[in-house]
């Protein structure tokens, strides 16, 4: 199935959009059927407990609360999407503590339907957390019109080659990566809801 073993419970919707010239065997894909079943038991146990679970997570803002992944950030620099903005590296993730990476492109259905809830939840959290898209084998103009429709505020580096989404291998898009100090320590390939997102937030970084 498109998108990897990605995990199918309430809030996590659908597969990943297929990318061009298919996927290849990743770095991470030993860990992606452990890593599903543990986020499917822990987001399950987060619906049961409520309240129970946001109190205990009691770490500091930005410290990861569990460790799914833990995998090294693979190196990449890519200009803005949008003319005249800041770059998107591997350096600039490094530096935040809690960062949602998300790949995308306007000619993704599933990208288009989940682009509003990540707008919506990088309202929400502030500064607390650092949202970056990364906009895969598009045309500019077709991408930029689309986070203008949105009204999409967080930055988004241009992959014209698909480069830097064979490096992570994403196998589709959208594809959310959850990262903590320059380290993967989530994956969820195919569309978040707004609610599933800021779960996946409290849940791994301790953030509300």
């Amino acid at each position: 199935m498109a998108g990897g073993d990605g995990p199918q419970i309430a809030g996590f919707p659908g597969p990943a959009f297929p990318r061009h010239g298919g996927g290849r065997s990743s770095w991470w894909a030993r860990h992606r059927r452990s890593r599903a079943l543990r986020l499917g038991l822990a987001l399950t146990l987060c619906a049961v407990v409520g309240a129970s679970v946001a109190t205990a997570l009691t770490t500091s803002a930005g410290t990861p609360n569990v460790a799914f992944l833990n995998l090294p950030l693979p190196r990449f620099s890519l200009s803005s999407l949008v003319p005249g903005g800041p770059r998107v590296s591997s350096v600039g993730l490094s530096d935040g503590s809690a960062v949602v990476l998300n790949f995308w492109g306007s000619w993704c259905p599933p990208c288009q339907a989940e682009m509003p809830a990540l707008q919506a939840a990088h309202r929400e959290l502030g500064r607390k957390v650092t949202f970056v898209g990364i906009d895969v084998q598009d045309t500019r103009h077709a991408a930029i019109a689309l986070l203008r429709r949105v009204g999409v505020t967080y930055p988004s580096g241009f992959d014209a080659s698909g480069a830097v989404d064979e490096e992570f291998d994403t196998n589709g898009t959208p594809a959310t990566y959850f990262i903590s100090h320059g380290r993967i320590i989530d994956l969820h390939p195919g569309g978040l809801t707004e609610g599933a997102l800021l779960t996946a937030v409290r849940l791994l970084f301790g953030i509300t």
